[in-house]
């Protein structure tokens, strides 16, 4: 899924409105199992680099304008019912923001002001997560 709402400012005195993004993205590996060590250097693992093809086919083809303002993101894990129940909802974000700013989302991930991640219901197929981005200040 992804929607883009933009709308201008109505005016210099006027509160900034940006433009919401919504997405439905494969579900990330752990942070934990991204790198490697290969012959003394590290590594990005098969695993992310597969995940990042998948991102990247996952977003919707053609130009987007990427969101360059300071932005607020709301991220739902939902999680492959096939995982262990007990997992660590703070280490899914690196390999997707990281590949949402290689895809041109937005400009990059430090521009992320505010982060709400929430663990979402277990997802009976292969787990996705949920981002709505919004865009606060040009």
């Amino acid at each position: 899924m992804f929607h883009v709402e933009h709308r201008a400012p109505a005016g210099a005195l006027t509160l900034w409105e940006g433009r919401t993004v919504l997405l439905t993205l494969p579900w990330p590996p752990s942070t934990n199992k991204i790198w490697r060590a290969v012959g003394g250097r590290i590594l990005l693992a098969k695993l992310a680099r597969v995940y990042k093809r998948r991102l990247a086919c996952a977003l919707p083809a053609g130009p987007v304008r990427p969101l360059m303002g300071r932005l607020v993101v709301w991220m739902t894990l939902h999680a492959p019912t096939d995982i262990n129940p007990v997992w660590d909802i703070a280490n899914r974000e690196k390999l997707l923001f990281d590949t949402l700013t290689k895809q041109r989302v937005w400009g990059d991930d430090s521009q992320i002001d505010c982060l709400m991640i929430v663990r979402g219901r277990p997802d009976a197929g292969p787990g996705r997560v949920e981002l709505a981005i919004r865009e606060v200040e040009p």
